[in-house]
């Protein structure tokens, strides 16, 4: 067996047919299974893919109480036997055609994640998002490694699970798992995040492989009056992880423009959702400036430095204003 498409679905009957057919349509050269874990749907959906079972051996159904994407993800690699795994989201289209080109390059350069592009697919439109580079990223490799290193970091598709194709046996032996707590905000990034403390080998082929839909309604769209607190409680999860492993100070890097992107996102957030314009950006700035690891990362001396590989002078000098600010704030100074 050599990949393990792992799938959660959430009363999904409209979609889940639509996303396990652009798996199995593509012209496979590996074999492969596809695990569909029903997380407690309320719907059709687990009718729908035990019928999926029945009529394709290489399909597996588990069917749980409604516990998350990430306790479903768990479920998934728990029962995996495939050599990869690959993780996709029941709304979405895998682009099967190009996908097998990942495991190919995992084979050919023995990487433990490829990541590729994808599509952003909505309003009856499809942009394709490209990465800003191909070949192995590596913090201490050649310089064309670093540089395109810290190019993919700066960008949104690294955090996302869908995009890449990862070594089961990696994530088994580094114990790998997905924070099960509905509390926490963007676990994908906060999975990534764990994956690359381990220092992976890590290679990006900038071909699209994912259809990322966002013309349906999505957590991450919706008005959520407790997404300060779920952006805070990512980025403690990440550094007391990092901490525990003893790998903070070389993740500085990463997790400082993390914690910097992380405020924005959160602020531009509540004041589309409504809020006055300066009552949220005081109450957002107070909120993540008092918190214990937000202040420590953002009080550390290097923190500032650590904005220096950023991709852009602009992106730079305004990462920069904010990080500032924070400390400000934490300070009292008005």
């Amino acid at each position: 067996m050599e990949i393990s498409f792992i799938i959660p679905v959430y009363n999904g009957e409209k979609d889940i047919e639509n996303c396990v057919s652009s798996i199995r349509e593509g012209n496979w050269k590996a074999e492969f299974e596809i695990i569909l874990i029903n997380d407690g749907s309320l719907d059709k959906t687990g009718e729908i893919c035990d019928s999926l079972a029945k009529e394709d051996e290489r399909i597996r159904v588990i069917h749980t109480e409604n516990r998350g994407q990430g306790a479903a993800r768990n479920e998934g690699l728990a029962a995996a036997r495939g050599n990869y795994i690959f993780f996709a989201d029941a709304d979405d289209l895998v682009n099967a055609r190009l996908l097998i080109r990942l495991w190919e390059t995992a084979e050919e350069k023995n990487a433990d994640v490829v990541m590729g592009g994808y599509f952003r697919v909505g309003n009856a439109k499809r942009e394709q998002i490209s990465l800003p580079g191909e070949g192995r990223i590596s913090r201490k490799g050649t310089k064309e490694q670093i540089k395109l290193y810290h190019r993919v970091m700066a960008q949104s598709c690294f955090g996302y699970l869908w995009n890449k194709i990862y070594r089961r046996s990696f994530l088994k032996e580094k114990n790998l798992r997905f924070h099960e707590i509905k509390k926490v905000f963007m676990e994908d990034y906060t999975f990534n995040m764990k994956v690359w403390s381990f220092d992976p080998v890590f290679w990006c082929i900038d071909l699209p492989v994912y259809f990322y839909r966002v013309d349906n309604i999505s957590t991450t769209r919706k008005k959520d009056p407790k997404l300060a607190g779920k952006s805070i409680r990512m980025i403690e999860e990440i550094t007391e992880y990092l901490e525990e492993k003893e790998k903070l100070d070389e993740n500085m890097d990463i997790l400082i423009p993390l914690v910097v992107r992380t405020f924005c996102w959160t602020l531009f957030k509540s004041m589309a959702d409504g809020e006055r314009k300066r009552s949220c950006l005081n109450h957002t700035a107070e909120f993540f400036a008092k918190n214990r690891k937000v202040n420590m990362l953002a009080s550390k001396k290097q923190s500032a430095g650590q904005l220096g590989h950023l991709p852009s002078f602009l992106q730079r000098i305004f990462y920069r204003m904010i990080l500032a600010a924070l400390r400000r704030k934490n300070t009292g100074i008005p």
